[in-house]
């Protein structure tokens, strides 16, 4: 089973899956993040900010994920079910935030614009419909708690 779990950049994704991995021992959780550096480094530039390495970076994910399978499987990640269509995936949820939180988490870490964008992206997501685990002052470990229960439920 392959769940993915969309976010918006600073909705806790990368910082959620550390604790989700200890809770949920028998499932291969995967950071949609943790290829980036390597892969900007093969690239020769940086993929988070080069929209042109984007195609290339999802095939690479895709056969990451396709090494994987069929373990059960969390991917958590940045891109909509419209964006993956075709991909084996069996269930989606989507990370979510309070705006004002998710300015306070980016604002040191990136600028401005890219902080505009996260935005963006984070209403976007909501329009999905998708079902929602908030992590509006939350601790990571309540987080990944809450998604470690909804993800064996589904996989039910």
């Amino acid at each position: 089973m392959l769940t993915y779990v969309l976010g918006a950049p600073g909705a806790g994704k990368s910082t959620v899956a550390p604790v989700l991995r200890r809770l949920l021992r028998d499932v291969v959780v995967l950071d949609w993040d943790a290829y980036m550096r390597a892969a900007s480094e093969l690239a020769g530039r940086d993929v988070r900010r080069d929209p042109s390495t984007w195609p290339s970076y999802v095939r690479l994910l895709r056969s990451v994920i396709d090494s994987i399978l069929p373990a059960p499987l969390v991917v958590l990640g940045v891109c909509t079910p419209e964006e993956l269509t075709g991909w084996p995936i069996d269930a989606w949820m989507l990370l979510d935030c309070a705006d004002e939180e998710r300015r306070r988490r980016l604002f040191a870490n990136v600028d401005a614009g890219e902080v505009e964008d996260a935005l963006a992206d984070a209403a976007r997501y909501r329009d999905l419909g998708l079902p929602v685990i908030d992590t509006t002052d939350r601790t990571p470990q309540s987080v990944a708690e809450e998604l470690a229960r909804a993800i064996r439920n589904q996989a039910r």
